[in-house]
């Protein structure tokens, strides 16, 4: 993930992956779903360059987390100054995959912004920003046709949470990727509690009407682990190391960030694409 990277200090965050776990994890047009996805890659050389400034990244998010930037002012200041150059906005474009089919996809294919998050099922900040600020984003961009948002499985807190990015995949096979995703949010406390936590997911699964013998064909297919193996080396190789992470048009932001640091990324790509 290539030069800035914004941080609240930790307190909207998780914690760091560690030692950069495999895919399998230990430890829309409008506003509508698209259908049968199909995701395409990353150019090899564009990560290749984000992987080289990954260690400037961890820098900036250091200095943040110290509470300001190299000259000592407050992330809103820091981020009110577009730091985006061509490049990197080049690069953020290329790292959306685009698929009109993509049903882990909300708004148009050819949206001039893409924010792609990278996100945990078992993550608490994840939940926070898919039920406060995603609402608040579809509602003020996504539904005008100006933001598209690709959601990116990033399972690094344990099994619990690959079981659940896989779930996500089978859920999006039949459509069902967003009602997946508000269902798992809202009994996420209840699933990593449980004794049981596959009955509680066998419950959503009733609760949203999918089939549930297709569900678990697709729970333990093997295509649909490689999907979200892909999705976690992406990741990987542009610097992510917890979660949620954001990549808006080249503009990194780390964590649940209030909604007015999303604002201002996306109305900053907005200017950038002369929209």
């Amino acid at each position: 993930m290539p030069k800035d990277a914004r941080s609240d200090g930790g307190a909207r965050g998780a914690k760091d992956a560690k030692g950069g776990r495999s895919g399998k994890g230990e430890g829309s047009e409008g506003s509508t779903k698209p259908k049968g996805a199909r995701r395409g890659g990353v150019s090899p050389l564009l990560i290749g360059g984000a992987v080289l400034v990954a260690l400037v990244v961890a820098v900036v998010v250091g200095l943040r987390l110290e509470g300001g930037g190299p000259d000592g002012e407050s992330p809103d200041e820091a981020s009110a100054v577009d730091h985006i150059d061509a490049e990197q906005r080049e690069w953020g474009q290329a790292l959306a995959r685009r698929a009109a089919d993509d049903p882990m996809a909300l708004g148009s294919a050819d949206a001039p912004v893409v924010l792609v998050a990278y996100s945990d099922f078992a993550c608490p900040y994840c939940a926070t920003w898919a039920q406060e600020t995603q609402p608040e984003l579809v509602e003020r961009y996504v539904d005008s046709g100006d933001l598209r948002i690709e959601w990116r499985e990033f399972p690094y807190l344990g099994e619990l949470s690959q079981t659940l990015s896989v779930g996500a995949v089978a859920a999006g096979e039949q459509g069902a990727f967003w009602e997946y995703q508000e269902a798992v949010f809202d009994r996420q406390g209840e699933l990593k509690s449980a004794s049981d936590p596959d009955g509680v997911l066998d419950e959503i699964v009733e609760e949203l009407g999918l089939d549930g013998e297709r569900f678990q064909e697709d729970l333990g297919s093997d295509q649909s682990g490689i999907s979200v193996g892909h999705d976690f080396v992406e990741g990987q190789r542009i610097g992510v190391s917890a979660t949620p992470a954001f990549v808006i048009n080249g503009d990194p932001v780390m964590g649940a960030q209030p909604l007015d640091v999303f604002v201002r990324s996306v109305d900053t790509a907005l200017a950038a694409a002369g929209e």
